[in-house]
């Protein structure tokens, strides 16, 4: 054998070792450390369960306090110290948000301010997949991001299994989707009536914005045995009056959103859900969060609205406390009756 074929044989031998030791410790690091897929189908994997987690989502926040993690929470959207419907019950569940002390690296509008982010030296970030220009930034800096989307209830299921992996909670994560996967099976009872038709119409005053077939809340309006009235296979489309009083809903739901802002609308006054005052809003918001887990609840409130005699204002009632307190396991936060 001549020394060049000799010398690479040795080369080929040696290159082989050095990977498989590679390979070897990205296994330890893998089995050491905590990993999780997030909205976008990466892999996020930390060295450590994080400790220091800055939350840009809000539905993620909330998400937080169920899995009992928020003494992790270093940063929280401004927007939860300025919702009417949500901030009373995040300041029960968090001293810090009562006294406003958590830092608040967002701007009015909902952009980020990176350099607070940087400032408060997080472990991990959760962002909303969307806000694409952040994520960038974020992960520019080698600062870890984890992706939400809220798109469907399985990938609600799935983001919140990931972010209790992350964050050393995913026993608890594990019992809250089982719980909610069972109650969920409990409303596929068939229902007696016709089904009614229901428009959704989005938060903060969108009343022209709503969501169309497949989406979470076309699902969720399922889930309660109604039927969405929007036949467009779109996320949140713009519709016009014309194609409401097409549709001609039994009810109109909002959920962040007064009721009057539907009732003071010239263009509906002559559709029959509002002249009938068929017109309701998922109060408080915070109960009925149709981005979280509590998308269950949500369906609840819409079957007593759609059905009231198959399912009564008092298991409505009962049964939105149950669920609450299994969410939360906090026995003195939910004494307000929810209906």
């Amino acid at each position: 054998m001549n020394i060049k074929k000799y010398l690479r044989i040795i080369y080929l031998f040696l290159g082989f070792v050095f990977l498989q030791s590679c390979h070897s410790n990205s296994k330890n690091d893998t089995v050491n450390g905590v990993n999780a897929e997030d909205s976008r189908g990466k892999i996020v994997s930390l060295p450590k369960e994080a400790n220091k987690v800055v939350v840009l989502f809000e539905p993620s926040l909330d998400e937080i306090y169920m899995l009992h993690a928020q003494d992790k929470v270093v940063g929280i959207p401004q927007q939860v110290y300025q919702t009417e419907g949500k901030y009373p019950f995040y300041a029960d569940l968090d001293p810090r948000i009562k006294n406003k002390t958590i830092a608040t690296p967002t701007f009015g509008g909902g952009s980020s301010n990176i350099e607070t982010i940087v400032g408060l030296q997080p472990d991990l970030v959760i962002v909303y997949e969307q806000n694409v220009e952040t994520i960038q930034q974020l992960e520019e800096l080698s600062i870890p991001v984890f992706t939400v989307s809220s798109l469907s209830q399985e990938k609600i299921y799935k983001e919140l299994l990931g972010m209790g992996t992350l964050l050393g909670k995913k026993t608890r994560a594990e019992e809250i989707v089982s719980y909610v996967k069972k109650e969920a099976d409990k409303l596929k009872k068939p229902i007696a009536e016709k089904p009614k038709k229901v428009y959704y119409a989005w938060s903060k005053g969108r009343i022209f914005s709503t969501s169309g077939q497949g989406t979470l809340l076309d699902l969720a309006i399922k889930l309660s045995g109604a039927e969405n009235v929007c036949p467009l296979q779109m996320e949140s489309p713009n519709v016009g009056a014309e194609s409401i009083y097409k549709w001609n809903p039994d009810l109109i739901i909002l959920w962040n959103s007064d009721i009057n802002e539907v009732y003071n609308l010239k263009e509906l006054t002559a559709l029959p859900a509002v002249k009938d005052k068929k017109v309701y809003a998922m109060n408080p918001s915070f109960y009925y969060d149709p981005h979280t887990v509590k998308f269950l609840l949500f369906a609840k409130q819409l079957r007593n609205w759609c059905y009231p005699s198959e399912y009564s204002s008092e298991e409505l009632n009962k049964e939105i406390k149950a669920d609450l307190l299994e969410l939360y396991q906090k026995q003195d936060l939910f004494t307000t009756n929810v209906n």
